[in-house]
């Protein structure tokens, strides 16, 4: 076996990369049309109908630097070259019977042993090799021999055909002679074809030759065989470097395996046609070849001869070669784009190409107005909102540049209402807070684009034809929205931005939705309802950061602007959770999505951890309990109690971490409105059957608490526990904010119980006293039992009155 690498003469390493490319492809085509399609990184042929996850060859690791090759014991196997190296040997079989793949594996420098064991099973180097060469190649192989196998039949036969046309009366044949004649008319793969019910006009007798016997054999030797060889004389170091030898193996490939291919294909396109030929005279006399001795005499048809006029069209079998075009209407795409590429994406400036910044004369440059001035400000800002520090937490220190947070507000207030000190008129609600929801909010954008001629239309916050190059209003607050929100983000500065009382005011107007009959408009006038809808996401980023650091003041008696800002808090928060639709269990919200393992709604979740942390301090919800009537707040709490599991199915798909991490958001939130709602409020919610409030709950506790895996208890503790207290709040159906009542002691001067009065012993019966059964078993829970705050509340939700 001679060097794969050594230096030969042959062709090019242009014609290597394109007999190799051919190769890849022809085993690509092969292997998929046999439905076991290779990995496209391993060919570079992209296949449709290759799943990884179900492919037989998900033990072979594509090499990551080239094409054609596989990974194996750390080095590179190139496809081509193991090809050539085994059909010079005979093929995989062969060599598997002869053990010769230790001395093919030692042409790829593997070691003798593996350094791990292979997927086969195997530690040999050779017996690895030899299980990727008969996992991919071997079909490969198979259906090269039958091809060959093939070719070199209808070698024979055309060669034989041919030595009938080209002999001469009175030529004797001789052995070999048909074969040189056929290869020097130039058609070696000649057929010629009868038709039907006529004798063909070259037909002849058999014919015996002078020595007597049967018709000579074809040599091996003879020209056409030896262009069809046997691929035992395939020579490997040729087939390694991409040197044809006498046999032409790619040609091979690319010719014969592709017209089998083809003409196993079943849709006859590559069928040949007859493209006309002479039919010869019916009465023509059939007249037997010189040197014939036919065993009896032919018969003769009576009538006038006529002889040929011209030779019989050949039919010749052929495949053109094409160069793929990769122009269009004469342009090369690709090197335009190679040459515009580079001036069209510029690179994004490092944060210290900026150099030194002067803060002040930023300020002053959005103080001026001044559109120039004030878009090089902004874009500063927008790069310097997003400059990390070298602390975890730290960045652009915003508390070092007060002036410059007021000018942006000042800007931001500005142009959301057009210079016009439009006056506030809230005026809080008894009844019921009209709540548009954000579902509303996309369907009336979508409606208003959908109409005819929407482009055309002049709506609210649209640009102005007369303001030529100005920017519109709506676009630069977005922008200043986006600084600030990056802002928020910085750690350090979150305690400076949620002092900033001003910020929480304007963003809340910024929000605001004015329902004109059944159109939906934003408040302020220089923002469209695609602007109102990104404001207002923003307007949740930047309160999920600060939601935690907003204080009510004076929660006994509060302000009409406490009251505002509570009312209008709730309402943002609220308009992304009551909406029917989306108010749905886990399992149905991933059935509406329609894609598997979906995460929880995004939205929804960031207003829960809003609430949630508004809602998490006693003074806080006192003045919830103040601003938002109670229509509201049911409204609220059903909702919520509709995105609960309860079915198998929900229960599974809360197991994630996100969609228990919402869960625990959905719990708290109930527990929220449970406490702040009034008594009478709370005996509604309680027996309201529509909203099935205890055989939620209670069905979820269940499932927590009496889990089947005692590990995976101490993760669905904190929904547990939240949800037995919502549970006892609602169940006491008192008002949660009276302090009037004291509690004595136990013992007070002397007395005992009985003479003072216990004022913690509850009456009636519990919400859980019809279940007295599965609450017992819920009290003999380990994790219940060494709870005594969870075991008082559930056994006090247990109770029968007598």
């Amino acid at each position: 076996m001679s060097n794969p690498a050594a230096p030969r003469s042959g062709p090019s390493s242009a014609q290597y990369r394109q007999r190799h490319q051919g190769f890849l492809a022809g085993l690509a085509n092969i292997m998929a049309k046999r439905n076991t399609p290779l990995p496209p990184a391993l060919t570079g042929i992209p296949t449709p109908n290759y799943d990884p996850n179900t492919s037989q060859f998900k033990m072979i690791e594509p090499s990551p630097t080239e094409t054609g090759c596989f990974r194996l014991a750390g080095r590179d196997i190139d496809l081509f070259k193991l090809w050539g190296l085994t059909i010079q040997q005979g093929g995989g079989s062969v060599i598997g019977n002869h053990g010769t793949w230790a001395a093919i594996a030692s042409q790829f420098d593997l070691p003798e042993d593996l350094p791990q064991p292979h997927a086969s099973g195997t530690t040999s180097s050779a017996h690895a090799l030899q299980a990727c060469y008969m996992l991919i190649l071997a079909p490969f192989e198979d259906l090269y021999k039958k091809n060959v196998h093939d070719q070199q039949r209808k070698a024979q036969l055309s060669s034989r055909q041919g030595n009938v046309m080209n002999q001469r009366p009175g030529t004797p044949t001789r052995p070999g002679q048909g074969v040189a004649n056929g290869m020097q008319s130039g058609f070696p793969n000649q057929m010629q074809r009868a038709q039907p019910g006529f004798p063909s006009a070259n037909a002849v007798a058999p014919q015996t030759p002078h020595q007597g016997g049967t018709a000579p054999s074809i040599p091996q030797s003879s020209a056409s065989t030896a262009h069809m060889a046997a691929p035992q004389s395939v020579d490997a170091s040729n087939v390694g470097e991409g040197q044809a030898s006498d046999t032409n193996v790619l040609e091979d490939i690319q010719g014969g395996i592709k017209r089998k291919l083809d003409s196993d294909d079943g849709e006859g396109k590559r069928a040949r046609q007859k493209t006309g030929s002479e039919l010869p005279d019916a009465n023509a006399p059939v007249t037997p070849a010189p040197n014939s001795a036919p065993s009896q005499p032919l018969p003769t048809m009576t009538g006038p001869t006529r002889t040929r006029s011209q030779p019989l069209r050949r039919k010749i079998e052929y495949v053109p070669y094409a160069r793929e075009v990769e122009t269009y209407g004469g342009r090369d795409l690709k090197s335009i784009e190679a040459e515009l590429g580079p001036h069209r994406e510029r690179p994004l400036r490092d944060i210290n190409d900026w150099g030194t910044v002067d803060i002040e004369a930023v300020t002053m440059s959005i103080s001026s107005r001044i559109s120039t001035e004030l878009s090089y400000a902004l874009t500063t800002l927008t790069i310097l909102s997003t400059m990390k520090g070298q602390n975890p937490g730290s960045g652009f220190p915003l508390h070092q540049c007060g002036d410059l947070f007021d000018e942006l507000l000042d800007l931001m207030e500005e142009l959301a209402l057009e210079g016009v000190q439009v006056q506030d008129t809230f005026q809080p609600s008894t009844t019921e807070i009209d709540i548009p929801t954000h579902r509303e909010l996309v369907n009336a954008v979508y409606e208003a684009e959908a109409m005819p001629f929407a482009g055309l239309e002049r709506r609210q916050g649209s640009a102005d034809p007369g303001w030529g190059l100005r920017q519109r209003p709506g676009d630069t607050i977005l922008m200043v929205l986006v600084i600030i929100r990056n802002l928020t983000m910085v750690g350090e500065n979150i305690d400076f931005i949620s002092q900033q009382h001003r910020l929480v005011d304007l963003l809340l107007r910024l929000c605001v939705v004015v329902r004109e009959g059944a159109s939906l408009r934003a408040f302020a006038s220089a923002l469209s309802l695609n602007d109102l809808i990104a404001v207002r996401k923003d307007t949740m980023v930047i309160l999920s950061c600060i939601a935690g650091h907003i204080f009510f003041s004076n929660p006994s008696s509060p302000s009409k602007g406490t009251l505002k800002t509570a009312t209008r808090l709730f309402q943002l928060c609220s308009s992304y959770i009551i909406d029917p639709a989306e108010a749905v269990s886990p399992m149905a919200y991933v059935e509406l999505k329609g894609i598997p393992n979906h995460a929880p709604p995004s939205l929804a979740d960031l207003s829960l951890e809003v609430f949630t942390r508004l809602s998490q301090l006693d003074s806080n919800r006192q003045v919830f309990a103040k601003a938002i009537p109670s229509a509201s707040i049911s409204i609220l709490f059903s909702s919520l109690v509709h995105r609960l599991p309860i079915s198998d199915f929900d229960f599974q798909v809360i197991t994630r971490e996100s969609w228990l991490s919402y869960l625990e958001r959905v719990v708290m939130a109930i527990y929220s409105l449970a406490f702040l709602a009034s008594p009478s409020l709370k005996n509604k919610l309680k027996g309201d059957r529509a909203i099935g409030f205890k055989g939620v709950m209670l069905r979820m506790i269940q499932k927590f608490l009496m889990h089947s895996n005692p590990d995976a208890r101490n993760h669905y503790m904190v929904c547990a526990r939240r949800a037995i207290e919502a549970m006892k709040v609602l169940d006491d159906g008192e008002d949660s904010f009276d302090t009037s009542k004291s509690v004595a002691p136990t013992m007070s001067f002397g007395m005992g119980w009985g003479e003072v009065g216990d004022a913690n012993s509850e009456q009636g019966t519990g919400l859980l006293g019809g279940h007295r059964t599965l609450a017992w078993d819920l009290l003999m829970q380990r994790e219940v039992f060494g709870d005594e705050v969870m075991f008082g509340e559930l056994e006090s939700l247990a109770r029968v009155e007598c």
